[in-house]
């Protein structure tokens, strides 16, 4: 059985901190810094949010978590591993207590066709769905927040298809939405480019998505 959490907020920084503490990536005096330093990280980090999600031509920000604030400040890890507390490991750990599968995502692996057409880009990138694969005709989406069932339920309708998802990192989606579509409108440009001369643009696209 999933442990309990807040549907309406599974980022909640004492949850966040509890799962830490259970895996024993930091401690109690380390959850104590970051509860206290969040307000004013977590108000850099809007404010920075907001121009990027400009550049990518969106009004709206994806609200910034309590794993953007952990993150960023990058404590040491107490688990005896090396180095600071990267926003992999969190997210690795809050899947595991959800019991829901993690996937660090391979770009190669993945069909330009499924990630860009299977959803609209500003769509992906409000809501932080990464389509990664159609898999026994169900199609597994990356995210961050495998909890907002209101946004897969609407893949579900939009595509007519089971939907399952599987945990990444957000800095992970945002980059690879960007990447994606942005190739798509490079290949688009091509097409119109070369539009009625004997280039087999079939061939093209294998190229460059190789």
């Amino acid at each position: 059985m999933m442990p309990a959490i807040d549907l309406k907020d599974p980022f909640a920084p004492k949850d966040v901190c509890r799962v830490l503490l259970k895996r024993r990536l930091i401690g109690k005096e380390q959850a104590k810094m970051l509860l206290q330093r969040q307000p004013q990280v977590e108000e850099k980090l809007t404010r920075e949010n907001r121009k990027r999600m400009a550049s990518f031509g969106l009004k709206v920000s994806n609200p910034i978590t309590f794993v953007d604030v952990v993150a960023h400040i990058g404590p040491m890890r107490s688990d005896g591993k090396p180095g600071s507390l990267e926003e992999d490991v969190i997210y690795q750990a809050l899947a595991a207590e959800w019991e829901i599968p993690y996937q660090k995502i391979d770009p190669l692996k993945l069909d330009l066709n499924v990630v860009t057409t299977t959803v609209p880009r500003n769509f992906a990138m409000k809501h932080l769905v990464l389509p990664i694969e159609i898999k026994n005709s169900t199609l597994i989406v990356a995210t961050p927040n495998p909890h907002n069932m209101e946004v897969l339920d609407d893949i579900t309708r939009v595509t007519s298809m089971r939907v399952a998802a599987v945990v990444s990192s957000k800095t992970d989606i945002l980059k690879l939405i960007d990447e994606f579509f942005g190739f798509k409108r490079s290949i688009a440009a091509a097409e119109d480019l070369f539009s009625g001369s004997s280039i087999d643009l079939g061939n093209l696209e294998q190229y460059v998505r190789l």
